[in-house]
């Protein structure tokens, strides 16, 4: 990829939804599983890209990051063990990774080689990994979670799109194996796409979770590197509203949120509230 080339992400519409003009290329190899590509952008910085469609960019990953983690953190009372399944970049395990009261994270990650290129180029992103409480696992996330029951406070699935080796992450299935192995009170959270686009059928991604779990909600917040920008998020439980926040955690969430790029405890209670569009897209 030349110099001042532009690259796009293609929508199922065949319109080009997202576009960047690229300054170099960094980084590209064929891993077992995927293609994966390192961009640096003239307006996101670098950006990742598995099989040239976009996952990760310095402009705005933490916007993805920080609402999957603090948001069923701040749900429920207490958190102790976390599965992260994706997420081979590390950004949702350096939010959890905050909370000192989260004693084990298991991140399953497919693809070793997506953990290894995160760590090179984006460092920001991996800074987590480091940490004791932190255990990889390169392995598949839909066998790996078969082996676990009743383990797990929250567990987050952060997968690409539900296509070839992850389209297993959106299935009646799958998500009642997530359900078995989440704790009596536990909580998922997983990325639904964008209604507007709608390429993957979202009434069917909310459907299957909602004969697993049930409490089955949605929110939202923009990705600038994602096709139509609005981007939704499931957040199923078994026992927990997701706008009831945990009184106990507030005063601790307030401290954290100075670092924070994104997330807070009004913003949270707010992206639960949707348009029409939204509510009639998913089905709820």
């Amino acid at each position: 990829m030349h110099k001042d080339q532009w690259f796009s992400e293609i929508s199922y519409f065949n319109s080009h939804m997202t576009g960047f003009k690229v300054k170099q290329l960094l980084h590209e190899e064929q891993s077992k599983y995927q293609n994966i590509k390192v961009l640096d952008t003239h307006s996101v910085g670098k950006l990742l890209l598995l099989d040239n469609k976009t996952m990760v960019s310095q402009a705005d990953e933490f916007v993805y990051h920080e609402v999957v983690s603090h948001v069923p953190y701040m749900c429920k009372p207490e958190v102790e063990n976390v599965l992260v399944i994706g997420g081979g970049d590390g950004g949702v395990v350096r939010e959890y990774v905050k909370h000192s009261d989260i004693t084990s994270i298991d991140l399953v990650e497919i693809d070793e080689r997506v953990i290894e290129v995160s760590k090179k180029f984006f460092p920001e992103c991996t800074s987590g990994l480091n940490d004791p409480r932190v255990n990889v696992h390169t392995t598949d996330g839909i066998e790996f979670i078969q082996s676990k029951k009743n383990h797990y406070d929250i567990i987050v699935i952060d997968s690409t799109d539900p296509e070839d080796f992850a389209a297993g992450l959106f299935t009646e299935k799958f998500y009642k194996n997530v359900y078995e192995s989440l704790k009596d009170d536990g909580i998922m959270i997983n990325q639904t796409e964008n209604p507007f686009l709608d390429e993957y059928g979202i009434k069917k991604i909310y459907s299957n979770m909602k004969k697993a779990f049930p409490i089955v909600k949605s929110f939202y917040a923009p990705m600038l590197i994602y096709p139509g920008v609005y981007w939704t998020f499931g957040f199923s439980s078994k026992k927990y509203q997701p706008t009831n926040l945990v009184r106990s955690k507030i005063l601790q969430m307030k401290n954290l949120e100075r670092s924070l790029k994104w997330y807070n405890t009004d913003w949270h209670i707010g992206a639960f509230q949707l348009s029409n569009l939204h509510k009639r897209k998913i089905g709820l």
